[in-house]
C-alpha cells in the first residue's frame, strides 16, 4: 500500500508536466506556435523510518507539447519517455523501468482581466496507460485542472491551482478521487536569473490518512525569450509523500 502511494506521488508529477514549477499557468500558446516543456531529469527519494525500505524513482525526458489553436485554446500531448523505480529492502534490490504513460489535455483560458493582469483557465485531461510492465497502473484516468495567476509588479508573479483527479484504487476494483491544490510566488532577480517558492497539498478519498504535500522552491534562468531552464527541489510533507524530489526542467517555444 505504502509503496503504491509513494510511486503515485512521484509519477503524478511526471504525467502532468506543467510550467516553471508544479503549478500550471492559465496562459495559452499563440495560434500556430509550439511550446515544449520537458522535465529533463526527475529524482524522487523516500526512506521508510519504520522499516529498512528505500524507494527511488528516476525519470528522463518527461515532456508536454502544447500547440496553439486560438487566442484562448491550445491542445497538449504529454509523454513519459523513461521511468525507473527501485526498491531496496533488507539488502534486496528490485527495479523496473520502461516507457511511462501518455496524457492528452486541452487548455481554455476562460477569464482575463487586462487591468489587473490576471487570468484563469480550465484544463481537462485524460491519461492513457503505456502497458509497460510494472510502470503505471494500466488504467485510464482523468480529471481537470483550474490554474489562476496574477502579475504583482515588475518581474513578480503569483498563482494557484486546483486539480481534481479520478484515479484507479489500490484494490484495482474501482476509482478514487484526489483533490490537489498548489500555489507559487516567482520573482525575477537580475539578468536572466529568477527564483520561485511553491507549496502543494493533496488529499484522496481512499483514506483519511492520505494527506501528502510539498514545500520547496527553485531557480530559473532565461537563455533567450524562447528558451528557459530551471532547477527545483521540494521536501515532502505527510506520510504518503516522497521525502525529496529534484527536477531539472527545460522550456522551449518555437
Amino acid at each position: 500500500m505504502k509503496r503504491r502511494l509513494l510511486a503515485f506521488a512521484f509519477l503524478s508529477v511526471l504525467v502532468l508536466p506543467l510550467s516553471a514549477q508544479v503549478t500550471d499557468t492559465p496562459q495559452t500558446i499563440e495560434p500556430g506556435k509550439f511550446f515544449l516543456r520537458m522535465d529533463a531529469m526527475t529524482v524522487g527519494i523516500n526512506r521508510d523510518t519504520t522499516a529498512p525500505l528505500q524507494y527511488t524513482a528516476l525519470g528522463f525526458a518527461s515532456s508536454m507539447l502544447s500547440i496553439g489553436m486560438t487566442k484562448n485554446v491550445d491542445v497538449q500531448i504529454g509523454a513519459q519517455f523513461f521511468v525507473r523505480e527501485t526498491y531496496q529492502y533488507l539488502g534486496a534490490r528490485s527495479s523496473r523501468s520502461g516507457w511511462g504513460d501518455t496524457s492528452f489535455r486541452t487548455k481554455w483560458t476562460f477569464w482575463r482581466d487586462d487591468q489587473a493582469d490576471a487570468a484563469a483557465a480550465v484544463i481537462p485531461y485524460v491519461k492513457i496507460p503505456s502497458r509497460t510492465l510494472g510502470i503505471g497502473n494500466n488504467h485510464v484516468e482523468g480529471g481537470f485542472i483550474v490554474p489562476w495567476a496574477k502579475k504583482l509588479g515588475p518581474g513578480s508573479e503569483a498563482g494557484a491551482m486546483f486539480q481534481w483527479d479520478v484515479l484507479r484504487n489500490d484494490a484495482n476494483n474501482g476509482y478514487d478521487s484526489r483533490w490537489f491544490a498548489s500555489g507559487f510566488a516567482r520573482q525575477h532577480i537580475v539578468g536572466g536569473f529568477g527564483a520561485y517558492a511553491e507549496t502543494t497539498l493533496a488529499v484522496s478519498s481512499a483514506s483519511s490518512s492520505s494527506f501528502a504535500g510539498t514545500i520547496g522552491g527553485g531557480a530559473t534562468f532565461d537563455f533567450t525569450k524562447l528558451f528557459q531552464a530551471d532547477y527545483g527541489i521540494s521536501r515532502g510533507l505527510g506520510g504518503s509523500a516522497t521525502d525529496w524530489t529534484g527536477v531539472v526542467r527545460l522550456r522551449w517555444t518555437f
